[in-house]
């Protein structure tokens, strides 16, 4: 077994319903939820709160990026969303994790709340040329080119 296999997800468990809920309304259709823009920005933003209290140690969270890392290099963004969105949580401010999740979301579809892991990720690094280039398309794909070429 490779160590990337080996890697103990047991942490994960623990915030397993929070991801689970986030991926549920990650799927579900704008014209659903409206809202859901606002909801993960919230989610996310307890998760800011949860981590101060409780972190991962860094070796449990390169060992799960690691993971999500060889899902997402694989084309399996279904088994990659969860694991980034649960890195996202525990270090909100790591910008490899805002942009994976940015990543898959945009390759699964949905550029909008692509865009706003993207358009977050320029908050926090205002110099981050791929999530600059990632915001453009995601404009590009919904139609807003004029906001895509002023990025």
């Amino acid at each position: 077994m490779s160590h990337r296999e080996a890697v103990d997800l047991a942490p994960m468990a623990r915030g397993a319903d929070e991801v689970r809920a986030m991926v549920d309304l990650v799927n579900q259709p704008f014209g659903d939820r409206p809202d859901k823009t606002a909801v993960l920005q919230l989610n996310l933003g307890e998760g800011l709160r949860k981590a101060m209290m409780s972190p991962w140690s860094d070796e449990q969270v390169e060992q799960a990026y690691a993971n999500a890392y060889d899902l997402f290099q694989s084309g399996q963004y279904d088994a990659a969303l969860p694991i980034a969105l649960h890195l996202l949580i525990n270090r909100p401010l790591d910008p490899r994790f805002m942009f994976m999740a940015g990543m898959i979301l945009q390759l699964m579809g949905d550029p909008l709340l692509a865009a706003t892991f993207f358009a977050t990720q320029l908050t926090i690094d205002p110099s981050s040329i791929p999530a600059a280039f990632r915001l453009a398309e995601c404009y590009a794909m919904i139609g807003e080119t004029d906001e895509a070429h002023q990025i």
